[in-house]
């Protein structure tokens, strides 16, 4: 028999089965805590035969709730429960958000629509099957780096740091990498880098850090975030003065290595095509926002043609006819020298950019 339970409040006394039940770094309480900081915060219990299968997190916001089981697989009928529960729960709730799932999901009143994938390397047994089952020209690249650093730079170290043991001079000085180095590709700076200290927070709970020293500066590092078989990187970068050495990547392999000696089964490295994540074995895996709305109403249809407009736009954009418009997109979007040099990171507890 099914049984639903909700509370009000964060599902604190179950943190353990939330990571293993969803392997998702963004599906803990302590995360939620540290960086939604939600107002009207629930959560769901479903059990199965007195079994508890599902916990659905949840904050409700006016006419709205927003399901919080964000890069999550839940079953199709149990997500039909939480909706209907809702529904009769909360008799002014309209509609149900729920912004970030793997699955497809078919049900009545509800609008689908794509997001970018999230691109997931499986990691096999050892390093070197990974770097063995690497295209031939990367495995070269790779090699001819390292020996090349390696030989040049012989006062490097290679560092990894997890949870507790991770300072915050080195979660700075990884973010501040990344920062100047989208600078340096007249790029704007994503707004993540306004969250230093959050991230630095999480870190000390869920956190993996490695990071590469020349002459105990760091030079090239790593943030990753860590759940139950999974393991997510966050953020990458090196100084752009050892560039030749391509040292990002050098420490994307170590991140790797680490992972599979810690026993993780995949690497995620989250949203955006690059063609780096392509080189090192990472495959998309696609990802879904839903809205389940309480009838069919006005928002209901305007949402509805707004969806299929963006998944004809999506279908566009994916094909082999739009890459030259896109590359004219991201040519246009590029910041000029007198803009970028503008940016500044800053390194406090408020951190915000210029």
């Amino acid at each position: 028999m099914i049984i639903t339970v909700c509370n009000n409040g964060l599902p604190l006394l179950y943190e353990k089965f939330l990571v293993e039940r969803y392997d998702s770094y963004i599906l803990t309480c302590r995360r939620i805590e540290i960086f939604s900081k939600p107002a009207d915060i629930n959560h769901m219990l479903i059990y199965d035969d007195n079994l508890l299968v599902e916990i659905i997190i949840y904050e409700i916001n006016a006419q709205s709730a927003t399901c919080l089981n964000s890069l999550t697989y839940i079953k199709q009928d149990n997500f039909k429960l939480f909706a209907d529960t809702l529904f009769n729960k909360y008799p002014t709730l309209k509609k149900i958000d729920f912004p970030s799932s793997y699955n497809i999901y078919s049900l009545d009143r509800s609008i689908i629509y794509l997001r970018s994938n999230d691109f997931v390397i499986d990691l096999p047994t050892t390093i070197e099957e990974y770097i063995q089952n690497l295209g031939s020209s990367t495995r070269a690249n790779y090699k001819k780096h390292k020996n090349k650093f390696l030989r040049e730079c012989p006062q490097a170290n290679f560092v990894k740091k997890d949870g507790a043991d991770i300072e915050e001079h080195i979660i700075s000085k990884i973010i501040e990498l990344n920062f100047e180095r989208i600078k340096f590709k007249k790029e704007v700076p994503h707004t993540n880098h306004t969250h230093l200290q959050n991230i630095y927070e999480y870190t000390k709970h869920y956190g993996k850090v490695t990071y590469i020293e020349v002459d105990g500066i760091i030079i090239a590092g790593c943030i990753a975030f860590m759940a139950n078989k999974s393991i997510y990187s966050n953020f990458l970068a090196h100084d752009n003065n050892y560039s030749q050495y391509n040292p990002g990547q050098l420490c994307m392999v170590y991140l790797i290595q680490e992972s599979i000696e810690s026993g993780f089964s995949k690497l995620h490295l989250l949203w955006g095509e690059t063609d780096y994540k392509t080189r090192f074995l990472a495959k998309p895996h696609q990802m879904f926002s839903y809205y389940i709305y309480r009838n069919f109403s006005v928002s209901y249809c305007i949402s509805k043609t707004k969806a299929l407009i963006l998944y004809l736009l999506h279908k566009l954009k994916a094909s082999k006819y739009s890459k030259p418009i896109k590359d004219l997109v991201k040519k246009m979007n590029k910041m000029s020298t007198q803009q970028i040099s503008k940016l500044e990171f800053k390194n406090n507890k408020n951190q915000h950019i210029e």
